[in-house]
C-alpha cells in the first residue's frame, strides 16, 4: 500500500515507510528500551535517533502501520531477509500489528527470514513462534553488548 492514511474500513494501514516516518520510528524504539526494566541502555536516545536517517530507507525496506495518522509500529529489513527491527507502541500490542508488519516481510522475502530476539523477551518469542520462527540454537549468541542472551530465529518460507 502506499502513503494512505486510513482504509476505507477505518483500519490500520501497513505502508512503505517515509523519510517523515523515521523520528516516529527512534521515538518508537526509544521509548521501548526506556520502559523495558530488564533492558539496560547501551545507547542514548541522540545515538538511537542519529540511525534514522534517510539513507536507511535506501539500504533496508522498512514498513509501518499507521492508524488515523499515528505511527503504531515499524519493521525493518535488509534485503537478505534480516529483520533487525519490529517495534511496536504498548497501546498496539496485541491488535495484530505486529503480525501485520511480518506478513508484509514476509511477502517481500518468501524464502524465508531471519531476526534475533532477547531471551527475556519471551512476549516476543512467544509472538515470533505463532508466526512460524524457530529458533537456531548453534547460532544464540550470550555475549552481547546488553549483557542479555539473544536468540537467532528463522522463518523457513513458503507455505506455514
Amino acid at each position: 500500500m502506499n502513503s494512505a492514511q486510513q482504509s476505507p474500513a477505518g483500519a490500520p494501514v501497513l505502508r512503505q515507510a517515509t523519510i517523515a516516518d523515521l523520528p516516529v520510528c527512534a521515538t518508537i524504539i526509544n521509548d521501548y528500551i526506556d520502559a523495558t526494566g530488564w533492558l539496560p541502555r547501551t545507547t542514548d536516545h541522540a545515538a538511537v535517533e542519529a540511525l534514522f536517517v534517510p539513507s536507511l530507507l535506501e539500504s533496508r525496506t522498512m514498513f509501518v502501520v499507521e492508524d488515523h495518522g499515528d505511527i503504531l509500529g515499524y519493521l525493518s529489513m535488509s534485503d537478505d531477509g534480516f529483520v533487525p527491527a519490529l517495534y511496536l507502541r504498548p497501546s498496539a500490542r496485541g491488535k495484530g500489528v505486529g503480525r501485520m508488519l511480518l506478513d508484509a516481510a514476509k511477502a517481500a522475502h518468501p524464502s524465508g527470514l531471519e531476526l534475533t530476539v532477547f531471551e527475556r523477551n519471551t512476549d516476543a518469542l512467544r509472538f515470533y513462534e505463532r508466526e512460524g520462527f524457530h529458533e537456531d540454537p548453534a547460532r544464540r549468541d550470550d555475549t552481547t553488548e546488553e549483557g542479555i542472551p539473544t536468540l537467532w530465529l528463522r522463518w523457513p518460507g513458503g507455505a506455514q
